[in-house]
């Protein structure tokens, strides 16, 4: 369901492609966000990212529109609303939450002109959804370094974290 004007979706029928041409036919949606949706394909972008299952959900800004974080730009909205949105249309189960699910971050440096994606372990271990996320956002190969940050973990990953490294055996 679209957040602003409360389209139905139809199942089967959301993708990210969907949801933009929708959104640039909506009388509710701010034209400031038409006009980035608009931009041209092959602008960088910094953003989060959600996998889910196998979906790959990407919320985006153009680097030029970043938000200001110290000598970063990044996406302007965190993992936590943008979950919200994409429960509210359907898109993901209602009764679960953000940090459920490998994700991640898109972050670009303006002092050294790189970027940073900083992946879950679930998602930086599949070399193919990695390329996927390059494509999407345009991230340059050679100027962006991919990593796990800590706050990037789906419960998965943290459980891996919390086991002992020795074997504890009780008589």
């Amino acid at each position: 369901m679209c957040f602003w004007c409360g389209y139905q979706y139809r199942g089967g029928e959301y993708s990210p492609e969907s949801e933009s041409a929708h959104l640039l036919q909506c009388s509710e949606y701010p034209q400031e966000g038409k006009l980035r949706i608009q931009k041209p394909k092959n602008t960088p972008n910094v953003g989060i990212i959600f996998l889910v299952g196998k979906t790959l959900l990407i919320d985006r800004t153009p680097v030029s529109e970043g938000e200001i974080y110290g000598d970063f730009r990044i996406h302007e909205r965190g993992h936590d609303m943008y979950w919200d949105t994409l429960k509210k249309t359907g898109v993901v189960p209602q009764d679960s939450e953000y940090d459920d699910y490998p994700r991640g971050r898109v972050a670009y440096n303006t002092k050294t002109k790189n970027y940073s994606l900083f992946l879950d372990r679930c998602i930086l271990k599949n070399k193919s959804v990695v390329k996927e996320i390059m494509s999407e956002l345009n991230l340059p190969t050679r100027r962006t370094k991919t990593g796990t940050d800590s706050h990037y973990k789906c419960y998965r990953c943290l459980w891996r974290g919390l086991q002992p490294s020795v074997n504890i055996t009780m008589d």
